[in-house]
C-alpha cells in the first residue's frame, strides 16, 4: 500500500516517538549533554489497512497524554486524505470512535481496541534534528475490531500496528547551544 509522503512520515514520526524494541547506535560525532529533558508519554498507536471500494485505505490512530491526538485517514493511490487533531482522544476504556470530515462526507472508526498480552520492555536511543533521545517503558498489544464508514460503506480494517505505550523519553541537546 503506496502512502502520501507527508502522511507516512507522519506515521512514521509518531511510531519513533513511541519506541520501538529495537536499539539504535549513537552516531559518533553526538555527544548528548548531561542535562535532559524526562517526559512521561502515555498512549495509543493504532495503523490499520483496509480495501475500500478497490483501492487501498490507511487508517491511523494516534494517542499521547502531552500531544494532540491524530486521526488519519488515507483512500486510494491518488492519497485523498485528511488528518484531525484533538485533544480529547478517541479511544475510551476499549471502544474507539473517531469522526471526521472526508471529500465532503463525514468518516467514522469505530469498534474495540483493548489490551491484550504481557507488557514488553522497550528501550531506544535515536539522533534526531539535534537531540539524543532516549526512550525506556513498555509497549502492550491492543486487540482490535474496527471498521471504517464513508459515503454509506463500511470495511473492516486489518490493525497490524497496534499498541498501547508507557514510556519515559528523555531528550538531550546535542547542539552545544
Amino acid at each position: 500500500m503506496r502512502i502520501p509522503a507527508l502522511l507516512a512520515a507522519t506515521a512514521t514520526a509518531a511510531t519513533a516517538i513511541t519506541g520501538l524494541t529495537t536499539t539504535t547506535a549513537v552516531s559518533a560525532t553526538s555527544s548528548p549533554s548531561t542535562d535532559g529533558t524526562t517526559t512521561h508519554e502515555r498512549g495509543n498507536v493504532v495503523e490499520c489497512g483496509a480495501a475500500y471500494a478497490g483501492q487501498d485505505t490507511f487508517v491511523s490512530v494516534y494517542e499521547n497524554n502531552l500531544h494532540p491526538d491524530v486521526l488519519q485517514v488515507v483512500v486510494g493511490e491518488d492519497g485523498l486524505g485528511r488528518g484531525k487533531e484533538s485533544t480529547t482522544g478517541f479511544i475510551d476504556a476499549g471502544t474507539v470512535r473517531a469522526t471526521m470530515r472526508l471529500d465532503g462526507r463525514k468518516v467514522v472508526v469505530s469498534g474495540t481496541a483493548k489490551r491484550v498480552g504481557k507488557r514488553i520492555a522497550v528501550h531506544e536511543e535515536v539522533d534526531d534534528a539535534g537531540e539524543h533521545v532516549v526512550v525506556d517503558g513498555f509497549h502492550r498489544r491492543l486487540r482490535t475490531d474496527l471498521t471504517l464508514r464513508w459515503k454509506g460503506r463500511t470495511v473492516a480494517l486489518d490493525c497490524d500496528e497496534a499498541f498501547f505505550y508507557d514510556l519515559d523519553v528523555t531528550r538531550y541537546d546535542t547542539t552545544g547551544d
